[in-house]
């Protein structure tokens, strides 16, 4: 890959890496974190990228960069439980679009990353498991789960009308 192709690369998906990056991890600032070391890795090994496997490299990269960043979080996570706080979260009413990123939260990265790109980013399940190195019926089956999931989860929350019908 040229100079002149990374730069394009850049401009054409952008948008598209945080776009997934974003849904992906709620915090901001991470998302930009692992978008700007996405391309900074594609940069650095742009003689083995071809173009046409831009896109799904930097989805990769950043889908791994964010992994990182959820371990860290869950051992984080683990060392309060050992040492709680005596503060709790008061019950507070949500809209949907909060309820959904509750509930989205609540998944495995892998099903979050598989949702993300199958019912936002609209992509096929091949490709999804070429970016995620997985097969299909694997992303079948976590896509089938983080559905499920995120339906049981929105129930919980007061949205019945999304009970099985």
């Amino acid at each position: 890959m040229t100079a002149k192709e990374y730069n394009n690369c850049t401009s054409l998906w952008a948008d598209d890496v945080m776009r997934f990056a974003v849904r992906i991890c709620s915090d901001r600032t991470e998302c930009e974190d692992a978008v700007q070391d996405a391309f900074a890795a594609m940069w650095e090994s742009r003689e083995n990228v071809s173009v046409e496997k831009g896109k799904s490299y930097l989805l990769s990269v950043t889908y791994r960069r964010l992994m990182m960043h959820f371990r860290r979080q869950k051992a984080d996570a683990n060392y309060l439980k050992t040492n709680p706080t005596s503060q709790e979260e008061p019950d507070t009413r949500f809209d949907l679009r909060e309820a959904i990123e509750r509930s989205m939260a609540t998944l495995p990265e892998v099903q979050r990353a598989i949702l993300q790109l199958r019912d936002v980013e609209g992509y096929t399940y091949h490709e999804i498991g070429k970016t995620l190195t997985l097969s299909d019926d694997q992303v079948q089956v976590y896509l089938f789960r983080a559905r499920t999931a995120m339906r049981r989860e929105l129930i919980k929350m007061g949205y019945d009308e999304y009970k099985q019908r």
